[in-house]
């Protein structure tokens, strides 16, 4: 995949294997949804999360100008033997890469009010959407960015088309990200025994 598409992946990844329980079942999963493109909210069963994108801006406070040392293996670049080590990475930029901010709605749907209260609960841990050092794990590029709670969790009631009454609880989150500007060059760095040097003296350019 490539930037956005990553982000969205990581994202609906981070909601996977939430479980509710009620009388009828002790381990209801919750499904999660992009509402867009329309096929991933067809046949909706609940409970369920469903996310809506929102807004893409660049992030100024965090832009950086001149040439950069990437910390991490770009998608379909391999990493390097160190890979622990961010300043061994051998991958460099003419351009730092651009911040971005994208946000993202999340709306919790629940038939029941107890299912409603038990999955706020669990979004509220610290790998889900906690208040402050929430993160999204992107496996493709091997980074951990920021997720901030913008917002919510904002409660409020619905109705679908059949009447029926939906539990809802919607957030404002945001995923930082970057574009990489300009292409990534690998450079062989020199290892510390890997350059040899004869020096000879030359009388002619010497007496010069």
């Amino acid at each position: 995949m490539t930037w956005l598409l990553n982000e969205d992946a990581g994202l609906k990844k981070k909601f996977a294997g939430l479980t509710v329980s009620d009388v009828n079942s002790p381990t209801r999963p919750v499904l999660v949804r992009f509402r867009l493109p329309e096929n991933e909210f067809k046949d909706m069963t609940f409970p369920a999360v469903v996310i809506d994108h929102g807004g893409i801006s660049k992030a100024d406070d965090r832009e950086h100008r001149g040439s950069a040392l990437l910390p991490y293996a770009p998608e379909g670049q391999p990493k390097w033997a160190d890979y622990e080590n961010p300043a061994a990475s051998p991958y460099w930029l003419n351009e730092w890469p651009i911040p971005y901010d994208l946000d993202y709605t999340i709306t919790v749907y629940s038939r029941q009010a107890l299912h409603s209260r038990a999955l706020v609960a669990a979004l509220a841990q610290p790998d889900r959407i906690p208040a402050r050092f929430g993160y999204v794990e992107i496996p493709q590029d091997g980074t951990i960015r920021r997720l901030d709670l913008m917002g919510g969790p904002e409660p409020d009631e619905a109705r679908d088309a059949d009447g029926k009454r939906l539990f809802k609880n919607v957030y404002m989150v945001r995923v930082s990200s970057e574009l990489l500007p300009s292409q990534v060059e690998a450079v062989t760095r020199v290892l510390e025994d890997g350059v040899q040097l004869d020096v000879e003296y030359d009388p002619v350019l010497s007496d010069a």
